[in-house]
Formats: C-alpha cells, structure tokens, sequence
C-alpha cells in the first residue's frame, strides 16, 4: 500500500495537469467537430458535415498535401545535416564536445519568434541574399520567390527544429560500444560497410525519435508560414488559425485539428511501436 500511494502521490499532479490543460481541451474540440454554426451562433446539432465539407474541399486537400511536404522535406533536410553532425560529436569529439553542443543548442535559447523574423531580414528583397547575389551581378533584379514562399517555410523550420535531431540521435551514438566497429573490421569489413551494417542500424532508435521530434511540430507550424510563407507557404495550422480567428467557424476548425491530432497520433504510435525509442 505504501508502495502505490507513493506512486500515486508522484503521478497525481502531472496526470491532473495533463487533465486539465489536454485532455479536456482535446475532448471539446472532438464534440465541437460535430456541431455547426447559424448567425454566428454554435448550435449543438451533431452531424457529420464538418468532416464531409473537409473531403469535398480540393482547397483542404491541397494545403494538406502542401503541410505534409514541407514536414517531409524540413524532417528530411534535418536527418542529412544532423547525422554526420552527431556522429562528429558522438565518435570524433573529446576535448570540445561540451562546448560544441552548447553551440547546437544555444538557438534555442532565442526566441521562435525571432529566428522567424531573422530569416524575413534574410530572404527578404532588400535581404541579405538579394544584396549579396546582386553584389557579384549574379542577378540583375531581387529575387522575389526568396521570402513568401514554401522555400522560405521549408527552409526557416529546418533552422529552427534541427537541434531536435541532432541531440536524440547524439545520445545514442555517444554511447555506442566501439568495440562492435573493431569486431567487424576484425571480420574483413570495410570502415563504410562496419557503418551500415552496425552502426547505422544501432542508431535506428535515434533517428526516429528526432525524425518524430521534428515532424510533429514541422506539421502542425503556424508562427513561420504565417510570417513568412504567405500565400504559397500556407500550412495547415494557418488554415485552423483561419476558422477561429476570422470566420468563426469554430466547429469546422475543430473538425480540421481533430484530424490533424489524428494523423500525428498515428506518426507517433508508428515511432513509438517500431522504433526502439526505450534505448534513446
């Protein structure tokens, strides 16, 4: 008995708190999912014509497709740079590795909002870039496709979530057992082949946990497309924003986050099933 009231004693305000600040909140917006809007007015009349309104929506489909691309690409971008980068540190670094990590992490130290900003003073056409490319007359005109744009997007969410890839997977490499690289060195295996047949595989676990810490709030953006994606950047976030914010369409908006929540619940439960995440 003393034994569960401790445990009950530790979980008690971390599972109210998740009560309160998640679960109900995610319960309400499912119920709103189903009700409709009148004059303005929310009326509790249960229904599936949200969701159907969703299906038949070519507009819904397209800024769908276009989330889950730019997610994909910034996920992807993140892995490239951040595995030899955590390797690096992991197998190659002993003298400066606290401080090199420091370096990683210390974006995080700066406000979101600002590293957005920071890329629009960047991309912008009197930005860093247009001045620097008109400089040496590779361009005669600003580019104007720079900033506003799903490249713009694409690009300022990989700066800002790829410190999420590199620590998870550093934290396996670090302790990776070396002596598995000797042993099959020692079996007549290449330095490139001892890496995809050990270490690669051995790595697995943290890769997925930095592939779902990047997708998941790469998917759900709203701060970075809004600011800097314009038209052609929209997310998906964007177009929730949108029915709350400025058509009132509270239960259609309810509607899109539930299956938003859905979609990254199922990336998710995928990572956490089959990927090894115990040994991150």
């Amino acid at each position: 008995m003393t034994e569960r009231r401790e445990r009950f004693t530790l979980l008690a305000p971390g599972t109210l708190w998740l009560t309160v600040f998640f679960l109900v909140p995610l319960v309400a917006v499912l119920v709103y999912s189903f009700w409709k809007v009148e004059n303005y007015r929310i009326i509790a009349d249960p229904g599936l014509r949200n969701y159907a309104k969703i299906l038949a929506g070519d507009i819904y489909y397209g800024v769908a497709v276009r989330t889950f691309r730019i997610a994909a690409v910034v996920t992807l971008a993140s892995l490239i740079i951040s595995y030899p980068v955590a390797y690096f540190l992991a197998r190659k670094v002993r003298r400066f590795r606290f401080m090199l990590l420091m370096l990683i992490i210390m974006p995080l130290w700066t406000s979101y909002l600002v590293r957005t900003f920071a890329w629009a003073l960047v991309l912008g056409r009197n930005g860093v870039v247009n001045q620097a490319i008109q400089g040496i007359g590779l361009v005669d005109a600003p580019l104007e496709w720079l900033l506003y744009s799903e490249f713009a997007v694409t690009l300022a969410l990989v700066h800002i979530y790829m410190p999420f890839m590199v620590l998870p997977i550093y934290a396996v490499l670090e302790r990776f057992d070396g002596t598995l690289l000797e042993a099959a060195t020692d079996m007549g295996a290449s330095k490139f082949k001892a890496f995809l047949t050990v270490t690669l595989p051995l790595s697995l676990p943290g890769v997925v946990a930095g592939t779902i810490f990047v997708f998941v709030p790469a998917i759900g953006a709203y701060v970075t497309p809004e600011l800097i994606g314009g038209t052609d950047g929209m997310m998906f976030g964007n177009l929730i924003a949108q029915q709350f914010g400025g058509t009132f369409e509270y239960p259609f908006g309810s509607a899109l986050t539930v299956l938003m929540v859905a979609f990254v619940a199922l990336i998710v439960s995928i990572g956490l099933r089959y990927g090894g995440l115990r040994r991150v």
